[in-house]
């Protein structure tokens, strides 16, 4: 089903944009991964960039059908409210079990409760997850945000180098930023979810309420098992924990790109953006320090990490040259990580362990022509290493060699 709706969404894009093209509009990519690493649809990175260019594409394409700009806000905002943004958010929970190799149900659409629900799993195939690979249970927990919060990454990274209209994301955008704090913010109000789990296992969502799920796990992994946790369970130490998490959350509106404004000229050659992120992570919680600049034809991405278990912090750093284009057929962009993480990922250690990751992608444009509406058709390889940590999209906590493989068209 969700492969369908992106399928929907981009032959209904493509078909408004060749019908009607936009003459104003600038030349823009939209990259889809075909297969990724492991090779199981799909991975949380691979739905990521999948649904944004499907996403960027539909809207590009309603924008130049409608006679104005309020009639298209409307229907992006309808769709982000009722479909979109749950539909990605489970996929991020889902993409952990798959990777698991363990089957569910993704059900992304707001029941009579007013919850989408991951479900079709045992409380004993949950339970062991929780017993013998406690930071994979706990992303099963933060999966959703996580993948959130890297859709705005992509966002952010988008808007500071020009590479598409901001009213071509802005409501994706912004509605995804909405539903992050959501989720963080609800835990400075004591505010308690109003679900009785099902009488069927099969049928109960696979976390419950995100937040406290995680939470009250990384404080009590040995605790008796239960997937539908509220405020009143947690104990104080852990109510603290989410108010951390609920104030800390507020970073996420530090970006200009909140009132619109997507980057700063600094010159004719020079561009600049600058913004900040949060959520948690496998062992805790993180804090972004994120620069975008772009110069001439050079696009660089830069971060600070400040990750924290139950009381250390931790370190991360990590630069990027995005769309290089060294001859007019090829894209190449590369990115090297480090970072300090707990030892074993563990919620309580101050012990840490040093690693990181290097990522390349080459784009080699098959197709390249100026005057068609499809200005080209690109053949997409990424090559990824990674030594153990958590890399928020990357389905491994342990070392890791990936390669996929995919296609951008170029419109």
């Amino acid at each position: 089903m969700n492969k369908i709706l992106i399928l929907v969404l981009l032959f209904t894009a493509y078909y408004n944009a060749s019908a009607l093209p936009d003459s104003t509009a600038k030349t823009t990519d939209y990259s889809f991964i075909i297969q990724d690493s492991p090779a199981q649809l799909f991975t949380m990175k691979q739905f990521d960039q999948c649904y944004l260019s499907a996403y960027r594409l539909f809207a590009r394409g309603l924008n130049s059908i409608t006679d104005n700009a309020m009639t298209s806000d409307l229907i992006q905002l309808c769709l982000e409210a009722l479909v979109l943004t749950p539909l990605s958010h489970e996929e991020g929970h889902r993409s952990i079990l798959t990777s698991r190799n363990i089957g569910s149900v993704s059900q992304p659409y707001f029941n009579e409760s007013g919850a989408a629900y991951v479900k079709g799993v045992t409380d004993a195939t949950l339970k062991n997850l929780r017993d013998t690979d406690l930071p994979t249970y706990i992303r099963l927990h933060t999966a959703g945000l996580e993948s959130d919060y890297m859709l705005t990454k992509q966002m952010e990274a988008i808007g500071s180098f020009g590479f598409d209209d901001y009213k071509n994301y802005k409501w994706e955008y912004l509605m995804r930023k909405l539903a992050i704090l959501q989720y963080y913010v609800m835990g400075l109000f004591k505010y308690d979810i109003d679900l009785a789990e099902e009488s069927n296992e099969l049928e109960r969502d696979i976390v419950g309420f995100d937040t406290y799920g995680a939470v009250k796990n990384l404080y009590r992994p040995n605790a008796e098992f239960h997937r539908y946790i509220r405020y009143e369970d947690l104990t104080r130490e852990e109510q603290l924990f989410i108010s951390r998490a609920g104030y800390r959350s507020l970073i996420n509106l530090l970006n200009p790109m909140i009132i619109g404004k997507e980057n700063f000229k600094l010159n004719n050659e020079t561009s600049i953006n600058v913004g900040m992120g949060y959520t948690m992570s496998p062992f805790g919680d993180f804090i972004d320090e994120n620069i975008w600049v772009k110069y001439k034809s050079l696009n660089f991405a830069l971060y600070a990490r400040q990750a924290q278990n139950k009381e250390n912090w931790f370190s991360a750093y990590g630069v990027g040259l995005v769309d290089y284009r060294p001859i007019e057929r090829v894209s190449v962009s590369l990115a090297g990580h480090i970072w300090r993480q707990p030892k074993n990922l563990d919620f309580n250690t101050a012990k840490s362990f040093s690693g990181g990751a290097v990522d390349l992608d080459v784009k080699y444009f098959l197709l390249n022509q100026r005057k068609t509406i499809i200005k080209g058709i690109s053949f997409d390889l990424n090559f990824l290493f990674k030594t153990k940590g958590f890399m928020p999209e990357n389905m491994f906590l342990g070392k890791h060699f990936g390669l996929s493989f995919g296609s951008t068209v170029r419109i």
